[in-house]
């Protein structure tokens, strides 16, 4: 029989440790681990052989820390070189010690609380991306423990420039109405997070002026106070446009002006000569300007309407010039005027003038000479364009000269020339006291180094007028010509009415074929008439057309044979004098001949 035995020792219970945990820096996110720390216990002595169980208290056990990116959004598209704000919020019953945010692995920064360990801590990161593509973020939080959270991830793509500049119209605002002729400031900005290259100024869908930035690489905010004269009465329609350094571009919201205009138009009459012989032609000119547009001019003579010309755009037509060749067969006195009617209605009559037809051996009356007013005008200062590096192109205006004195339209030719290649060339133009040059014309030079243009235009009103030209490289340098100043005047005289004078009558011509001859009744600018040839016979003028520089008729013979009627087609120039026609013909058959035919008195 065996008999066991035991001894019991009571041994003493272990002070609890604290938790401890270490963390290796690496800048790879690891999943934070949340099984608890290993404990280490003292090594056991001997004791008492008696046993009694201690109760451990329980150790308060908290989760781990909440965090979430709540700014930029998910799949957002980000700028590149341009800064985010990245905001994250985390909480914890632990308290919250610091967020950390990452860039594809990469630490970008962590922010700590400012108090000690806050239940809750919102942070916002400044990251500017700096390679473009797809961008993963992470943000992690750690409490007072140390113990690390859940990432946070939200993908992002970087781009060149992801979004559009912005474009507004400040000043003025509503539906603002302004006097025909006033000058009207336009406040304007743009903004854009790049850079803003550009702002321009739309009237009327034509681009009226522009600005460009000297930093279009990081001028964010450009401004700037376009100076506008309408040049017509009634509506218009204004906008910005912003263009950002990548070419991109937004339109502001529009802007509707009304010009009111309660002018009436300024006319002339202007007479060759004020006395004649009696049939003898006097070229009468009369000139209308209005800027609100020119609707008609009239010729009256002795209490009628001897004649006319209408626009067919009297809100376009500020100027509008009537040639008239006036005959009369009566000898005396004849009064004459002009009335104009601008694009509204409203009348200006010009002063009376009398025109004298003298009977034969009549002397002819003298009137003492008026020497016209001069007036000089000293050119405005230009101001020397600034160089950027690399070199501008440079620009230059060909014709005409300074001090040029021309007629309207002005025919300008101008040049630009460019080490880079050029985007376009540009003709500007302002009139004195006018604070803002308006482009008149743009030509698209085509990626070519030199281009040169010609441009054909008529300013709103006669006057004194300063032009320079711009070249535009594709770097956006510009390069400015010199200004000339000049005189614009009235527009050359339009088509004379009827042309050329007195063509009606009898005309004949030898020819090695035989004697033609024709009698010629004129209306309007129509002709029409009889004529004899010494091959068809007698036919007649079907058909005719009066012009400046040309005089074309139809001349048919005979019924004959259906479709295959004799006919000639003459083509005539009538000389200053109305004497003699120089014409070619071609007949049915398509041969071709000449012959000039001479008035028969």
């Amino acid at each position: 029989m065996f008999v066991f035995s035991s001894a019991c020792e009571s041994l003493p219970i272990p002070e609890p440790v604290a938790p401890t945990e270490t963390r290796a820096p690496t800048r790879a996110l690891e999943t934070p681990s949340l099984t608890p720390p290993p404990v280490s216990f003292p090594t056991l002595a001997p004791a008492s052989p008696t046993f009694s169980a201690i109760p451990l208290a329980p150790r308060a056990f908290a989760g781990a820390p909440l965090v979430e990116i709540a700014s930029p959004a998910n799949n957002a598209q980000l700028s590149l070189h341009q800064p985010v704000f990245v905001v994250a919020y985390a909480a914890s019953d632990a308290g919250i010690a610091r967020i950390e945010l990452y860039d594809d692995n990469a630490l970008v920064r962590a922010e700590s609380a400012a108090n000690a360990n806050p239940a809750t801590l919102s942070a916002i990161f400044a990251w500017t991306p700096t390679n473009s593509g797809a961008h993963v973020l992470r943000a992690v939080a750690y409490d007072a423990q140390n113990l690390a959270s859940a990432p946070s991830e939200i993908s992002v793509s970087v781009v060149n420039d992801a979004r559009k500049p912005t474009a507004t119209i400040l000043v003025p605002i509503g539906t603002p109405q302004y006097d025909l002729g006033a000058v009207v400031p336009i406040y304007a900005a743009a903004t854009d997070e790049v850079g803003v290259a550009q702002i321009e100024l739309w009237v009327d869908n034509q681009i009226h002026s522009y600005v460009t930035s000297s930093t279009p690489l990081t001028q964010t905010i450009l401004s700037n106070v376009f100076y506008w004269q309408a040049p017509s009465a009634g509506a218009h329609t204004l906008f910005v446009r912003a263009r950002d350094n990548q070419d991109q571009t937004t339109d502001s919201a529009p802007l509707r002006v009304f010009i009111a205009s309660e002018r009436a138009p300024l006319v002339s009459l202007a007479v060759e000569r004020a006395h004649a012989a009696i049939n003898e032609p006097i070229t009468i000119t009369i000139t209308a300007l209005d800027p609100g547009g020119i609707q008609r001019i009239e010729l009256w003579s002795a209490g009628q309407i001897s004649h006319t010309v209408s626009s067919s755009q009297p809100a376009r037509q500020t100027a509008l010039t009537m040639q008239y060749i006036w005959t009369n067969g009566s000898a005396g006195e004849f009064p004459i005027s002009a009335r104009a009617y601008d694009a509204n209605g409203a009348l200006k009559e010009s002063a009376p003038q009398t025109l004298f037809v003298l009977r034969p051996g009549q002397a002819t009356p003298t009137r003492a000479a008026t020497a016209p007013p001069t007036r000089t005008r000293t050119p405005r200062a230009t101001a020397t364009p600034r160089l950027q590096p690399p070199a501008p192109p440079s620009a230059q205006i060909i014709f005409p000269t300074d001090k040029f004195n021309s007629p309207a339209p002005l025919r300008v030719s101008f040049a630009g020339q460019g080490s880079a290649e050029l985007e376009r060339v540009e003709l500007w133009a302002y009139a004195p006291g006018q604070v803002n040059a308006q482009i008149v014309c743009s030509l698209d030079a085509r990626a070519s180094t030199q281009k040169s243009a010609v441009c054909e235009f008529s300013p709103p009103s006669a006057g004194a007028l300063f032009l320079f030209a711009q070249a535009v490289d594709s770097y956006r340098q510009i390069g400015k010509s010199a200004t000339i100043g000049g005189i614009v005047g009235v527009p050359a005289p339009a088509t004379l009415t009827p042309t050329p004078p007195a063509i009606a009558g009898r005309w004949s011509a030898i020819t090695p074929a035989g004697f033609y001859t024709a009698t010629l009744r004129q209306t309007s600018g129509a002709l029409r008439g009889e004529f004899k040839s010494p091959l068809e016979g007698e036919g007649r003028i079907t058909s005719g057309n009066i012009r400046p520089d040309q005089i074309t008729f139809h001349v048919e013979f005979g019924a004959g044979t259906p479709g295959a009627s004799p006919a000639l087609d003459f083509d005539c120039v009538v000389d200053p004098k109305g004497t003699t026609l120089d014409c070619t013909f071609k007949d049915s058959r398509g041969r071709t001949a000449s012959a000039i035919f001479r008035r028969e008195p």
